[in-house]
């Protein structure tokens, strides 16, 4: 069991487990060219177009995959010199919903050159379209759509980056040339592609330091992986006890003890006279790292309540067995952990009184769910305050608050032995008071997981 704690602790010590956050959300803005690039345009084939536009929504759902909400405006002209039967504009607007894949974090190319990036985006939509000309034979037309393009990115700031972008648009049940002069016969596949080219910006939103566009996936440090290999591997060997004298090689300060030689607490081979046991609990006293305290033969005569093989003394939770790494403690389950999280921000009071509000319930309910799932769990409820009022106040009120969570965990079934409620008042600020969004972090009710009584 000492072996595995050690190893376990030194690998929880090494590694830090957590996931990078960073901003999702961006306003993408573009200006540039259009151009038809099929005949069913209606002679537009030969003709760049001024302008197009676009503006649009973007969520990335994690640092490689996103959504998009984009519209696009185009203006199509030709002149009777060029090709088109006669002068003509035509106003095309389109809005599609799209997918998007970081190119930049699948393909890792960020490890190259951290400030360009390229995405790419496809999906569905719809368009129509009018004729601006004075004898159009058709004044409108609705039709479906699909968009696919590549982005490439150049990032200005943690906030912003430069964008040029390259799209084709085929048309689907298009009905009207983009002059709006001939209808278009049937077609079984796309009717008519148009293509854009812009210049534009990413606009990143959030309070995190990056966005998902520039965050590398972490595959880890393989040197320090392997730095790490070597050290469980170290604490494996010293873990052995290869003269088998009771004594792992790691204290071992004889590694060649006879067999059934009788050795003291470093491995070195003594003279035994008398067999001592002066505590009575089966573990020679030579051998016995507490001699005059009864203990188990697994903590090397030393009391181990909880079997997890840390002595009770340096324990933190005798109790219940747990890891070297945690101090002895049992390790508190993630989902527990965001609960308790969740319902400091969650748990909320009638104004000025420990009146639970209605909204405040599901959470609590969640909280009691979580201590009826973990008999081993015990819950501090501690209430604060901002400095707003009477100090005496405060502290009473904050005292109220935290006994009315904890009679309201108590009727959903939870044992009063295994709940502590306690006030605070003003006295533990976590932010500065100065201000309306400091007060209002320091009016709250902390839950702390504990495992002892």
């Amino acid at each position: 069991m000492k072996k595995i704690l050690l190893v376990s602790g030194l690998a929880l010590s090494t590694i830090a487990f957590g996931q990078a956050t960073f901003n999702k959300m961006s306003v993408d803005f573009g200006i540039g060219l259009n151009k038809s690039m099929s005949s069913r345009g209606a002679g537009l084939a030969t003709n760049l177009n001024l302008p197009h536009v676009e503006l649009g929504v973007r969520h990335m759902l994690n640092n490689k995959y996103g959504l998009k909400f984009d519209l696009g405006y185009d203006m199509y002209k030709a002149h009777k010199d060029l090709s088109a039967a006669e002068d003509f504009t035509t106003h095309y607007i389109r809005m599609n919903f799209q997918g998007i894949l970081n190119f930049t974090n699948v393909l890792d190319f960020n490890q190259f050159y951290d400030k360009l990036g390229v995405y790419g985006h496809a999906g569905p939509g719809i368009a129509f379209h009018n004729d601006g000309s004075n004898a159009p034979a058709y004044k409108m037309d609705f039709m479906a759509n699909f968009i696919a393009g590549i982005t490439a990115q150049y990032k200005i700031s943690p906030k912003l980056a430069l964008t040029g972008d390259i799209s084709a648009i085929a048309h689907i049940l298009q009905n009207v040339t983009l002059d709006g002069r001939s209808k278009l016969p049937p077609s079984n596949g796309f009717d008519v592609l148009t293509a854009n080219a812009s210049l534009g910006l990413n606009i990143y939103l959030g309070d995190a330091a990056e966005h998902a566009d520039w965050t590398p996936t972490n595959y880890g440090d393989a040197e320090a992986m392997a730095a790490l290999k070597a050290k469980i591997e170290k604490a494996e060997k010293d873990m052995m006890d290869d003269d088998k004298d009771g004594v792992p090689n790691y204290l071992d300060q004889e590694p060649g003890t006879a067999g059934g030689a009788t050795v003291d607490t470093k491995g070195k081979t003594v003279k035994v006279e008398k067999i001592v046991d002066i505590d009575g609990d089966g573990v020679l006293d030579v051998n016995d790292f507490c001699p005059t305290i009864k203990g188990t033969a697994s903590a090397n005569g030393c009391p181990d309540r909880d079997g997890d093989g840390i002595y009770d003394f340096v324990d933190k939770c005798p109790n219940a067995a747990g890891l070297a790494a945690d101090g002895g403690c049992p390790v508190v389950t993630q989902k527990a952990k965001e609960t308790m999280t969740k319902a400091m921000q969650g748990v909320q009071f009638d104004n000025g009184k420990a009146t639970l509000i209605k909204k405040s319930l599901p959470i609590l309910d969640e909280v009691a769910k979580v201590m009826l799932a973990n008999p081993s769990y015990n819950l501090s409820i501690n209430g604060h305050t901002d400095n707003v009022g009477d100090p005496a106040k405060n502290l009473q009120l904050s005292e109220d608050r935290a006994k009315a969570v904890k009679a309201y965990l108590m009727g959903k079934g939870v044992a009063e032995n295994r709940l502590s409620a306690k006030g605070y008042g003003d006295t533990q600020p976590k932010a500065s008071n100065a201000t309306a969004k400091g007060k209002a972090a320091n009016r709250r009710v902390e839950f702390l997981v504990s495992f002892e009584q």
